[in-house]
Formats: structure tokens, C-alpha cells, sequence
């Protein structure tokens, strides 16, 4: 008999346990709900990475306030903040560090190309998006890029545009752009001329002229490009012609960029029997 009544009251126990489960659990979260409406508040943002911008600069910029839970920042749009806002800001990451700290990483594109205007020269990168507008010519050496009609003249960050008909143009600069940065070529080039969009040409180390041809297996026409050079002596000019399936390079034949060509040798036998 005692052994029942103990039974009963062990399963009375046991009945009133779910209520003291619920309890708990409410302490344990109001307890949460405390503490974090406390705590984990930027208190700090720490900017980091190789960028022109000054820390306050980039803060302004991703829009995030001081004292905000860091579980309530939005932080892709603090970093599409940057990015529109910061024209040289190519790639951002945003990361909370608990319990009180955002670290804003910034990394800067560079200046590798330049495109005249009755605006004024505008500074492009190697997407093509203008980075500036300057009154006067840049001082340091970038890629002169012409014959690409009148842009519509976007704002700082922004891709140019040249309309529909200038579309495919767009296009082979920017990946013309792309691969002169990828190869490390831009410092070699002084000019490009895409006036024709089936074969742009560019001055090569200021002694050579180089023609693309179409739009296609650009990577490997200017990883042969690299390989010519490097096979001919430092003083030899002349015209490489990539346009076809089997680049070449003409010590004879020297085209400018209106697509004019002449003969060296051919002149200069021509120019001695003027003079007997």
C-alpha cells in the first residue's frame, strides 16, 4: 500500500514537470531577450584593405550606425552602399566580429585606361567603368583609347555606354581591358584604336603595332604576343598581326592606326633611285 501512494505521488510529479519545463524555457529566453537587447551593439567598425578611402569615408559610405544590433545590420546593402558610392571600391566584404565590432574590407580597382570626351578625360578600369572625370589629360601613363564614338557619360562607377549600336564595342574593350590587367600588359600599351570592332589594334611598347582581328580567343592572341616579342631583338619595330590563325610579325610593313600601310623597304629603294 505505502508503495502505491509513493507511485501516485511520483506520477503526480511528473504531470506538473511540463509546466516547470515551459517555466524554465520562458526564464531562458526572456534572459536572452534581455541580454541581447543589451549587448552585441557596434560599438566599433574597424576598415581594412588596400583602398584610397579613409576610414570615416567608408563608414559614411556603408551606412551603418554606431549602437545598431549586430544582428540587424544589413550588411549587403552596406556594401552595395560602397560600391555605388565609392567609385574606386572594387570588392567589399563585411564581417561582424563579436561582441561589439564590424570589420569593413575594401579593396581599390586602379586606373588603367583613358577615354576623351568635350567632358573631359574619364578614367576607366578594367570593366570599363569610369572611375573619374578629369579637366586635363592624367599625368601617368595609361591606355589612350579612341575610336570608341561618343559615350553616354555615366556617373563615377558606372560602366560606359554607347548605346545599342556601340554594344559589341563595349564589349571587346572590356575584355580587351580585362586581359591587358590580367597579363600585366596595360604598363606596355600607349594606345588603342577600336574604331574598327572586327580588328582593334594597339601601339605596343611604342615600337610595335599589334591587330587583334575578331572577338575571340583573346587570352591566347595576347599570350602570343608576349611570346613574339620575347623572341625578337630589343630594337626591331614593325606590325604583329594577330588576326588570323597564325599570328606573324612584318618587320616591313608598318600600319598607323588609320589603317594606312607602307612598304619600309620598298620606300627606301624608291627613295634611291629618286636620288640616281
Amino acid at each position: 500500500m505505502e508503495q502505491h501512494r509513493s507511485y501516485r505521488a511520483s506520477g503526480r510529479r511528473r504531470r506538473r514537470s511540463p509546466l516547470g519545463r515551459f517555466l524554465t524555457f520562458f526564464v531562458i529566453c526572456l534572459v536572452l531577450f534581455l541580454g541581447i537587447s543589451v549587448f552585441f551593439r557596434v560599438s566599433e567598425i574597424r576598415v581594412e584593405g588596400d583602398t584610397r578611402y579613409t576610414q570615416e569615408e567608408v563608414i559614411r559610405a556603408a551606412g551603418i550606425e554606431f549602437g545598431t544590433h549586430l544582428f540587424f545590420v544589413d550588411y549587403e546593402s552596406a556594401r552595395q552602399n560602397i560600391l555605388s558610392s565609392l567609385p574606386y571600391a572594387e570588392q567589399v566584404r563585411i564581417r561582424r566580429r563579436f561582441p561589439n565590432r564590424v570589420e569593413i574590407d575594401v579593396t581599390d580597382t586602379v586606373a588603367l585606361a583613358v577615354i576623351y570626351t568635350e567632358g573631359g578625360y574619364l578614367l576607366l578600369d578594367r570593366r570599363a567603368r569610369m572611375l573619374e572625370r578629369l579637366e586635363y589629360a592624367p599625368i601617368q601613363r595609361l591606355v589612350d583609347v579612341f575610336g570608341m564614338g561618343d559615350p553616354i557619360l555615366p556617373r563615377a562607377g558606372e560602366v560606359l555606354a554607347f548605346g545599342e549600336e556601340g554594344r559589341g564595342r563595349l564589349v571587346y574593350l572590356q575584355d580587351i581591358l580585362g586581359t591587358f590587367f590580367t597579363l600585366g600588359l596595360s604598363p606596355r600599351v600607349s594606345e588603342l584604336n577600336m574604331s574598327d570592332v572586327y580588328d582593334p589594334r594597339f601601339l605596343y611598347d611604342d615600337r610595335f603595332v599589334v591587330r587583334l582581328g575578331p572577338h575571340q580567343n583573346l587570352h591566347h592572341k595576347l599570350s602570343m604576343l608576349m611570346g613574339i616579342v620575347a623572341y625578337l631583338d630589343e630594337h626591331e619595330t614593325g606590325t604583329i598581326d594577330l588576326s588570323g590563325d597564325n599570328p606573324f610579325w612584318s618587320p616591313y610593313i608598318v600600319e598607323d592606326f588609320d589603317g594606312d600601310s607602307a612598304d619600309t623597304d620598298a620606300d627606301a629603294a624608291g627613295e634611291g633611285e629618286d636620288e640616281d
